[in-house]
């Protein structure tokens, strides 16, 4: 028994020495042209089996862009229901999509048409960043409390579910936070130069450590958990093995779906394939 143990151990080392990552550009999607003359400039976005949903924080306006081409807006500037002061993030779930507003401490809903459900507001928790995953738990961190909270907008309640103050210096400079559809939890702290990964119960099951300044954004793909950078650099933080993506653009956000890769720029999203070999 320990001969085998002892096999697999090594199998398993020179896998991971030996594992490269590899990249295949899918297809490539242009933003809609009703963007550009509605000067509206997506800086957040959630890929969902329907279509596209953007967020341009700057205009604090969300869209919607339908796998039949139709284009919804939604949001922006007033007392409506709908408006948002300092929206940070689109989700996007069970044919619902939500926004985050970080300042008015509220979750506001929309069907999968953007069209208005209502708001939830929660505790003044001031979050910096928030996920989602597939049965449809909101999770948001706050640096204020050093905390992730986590709630169901069908409950309309949020509790603690992860402290960080616990774990050192884990709330310096976190770069990002990435809910996986399967509910585990990613943060990416470049200051302190390691991901932190939590299961779907809140509990830290391993952390990573990365080189410093490495990436921006966070994301999991099927088992593998990625740093994306702003010029394109990708890093797997299992295997430390890093590849540069075909894509000469800034990269503006991530997200993903049935695991592949959509990378959002200043006008169009690239769908990825990655693999380990």
């Amino acid at each position: 028994m320990m001969f085998i143990k002892c096999v697999l151990l090594i199998i398993l080392l020179f896998g991971n020495l030996y594992s490269q990552i590899s990249v295949k550009i899918n297809r490539t999607i242009y933003l809609p042209s009703e963007f550009h003359q509605n000067n509206f400039q997506p800086n957040r976005f959630s890929v969902s089996q329907t279509g596209f949903y953007f967020l341009d924080s700057e205009n604090r306006q969300v869209a919607f862009s339908s796998n039949d081409g139709a284009i919804v807006f939604a949001g922006g500037y007033g007392t409506d229901n709908d408006a948002f002061i300092d929206p940070i993030e689109i989700l996007s779930s069970r044919l619902r999509a939500i926004v985050i507003d970080r300042t008015e401490n509220k979750l506001i809903e929309f069907d999968h048409k953007l069209n208005y459900l209502r708001t939830i507001d929660f505790d003044p928790i001031y979050p910096e960043f928030s996920g989602i995953d597939d049965w449809g738990n909101v999770l948001l961190q706050s640096d204020q409390e050093q905390k992730i909270f986590v709630g169901n907008p069908s409950l309309e309640n949020f509790d603690e579910f992860v402290d960080l103050s616990i774990y050192k210096n884990i709330n310096s400079c976190i770069s990002d936070v990435h809910v996986a559809s399967d509910g585990s939890i990613g943060i990416l702290s470049n200051c302190n130069n390691y991901v932190h990964l939590f299961n779907r119960l809140g509990k830290l099951d391993v952390k990573y450590p990365i080189d410093e300044s490495i990436g921006k954004f966070l994301i999991k793909l099927k088992e593998n958990w990625l740093i994306v950078s702003v010029g394109g650099e990708l890093t797997s933080i299992r295997y430390n093995e890093k590849t540069k993506l075909p894509i000469e653009e800034d990269i503006l956000d991530v997200s993903q779906m049935d695991g592949s890769l959509y990378i959002l720029s200043s006008n169009k999203i690239w769908v990825v394939d990655v693999w380990m070999e």
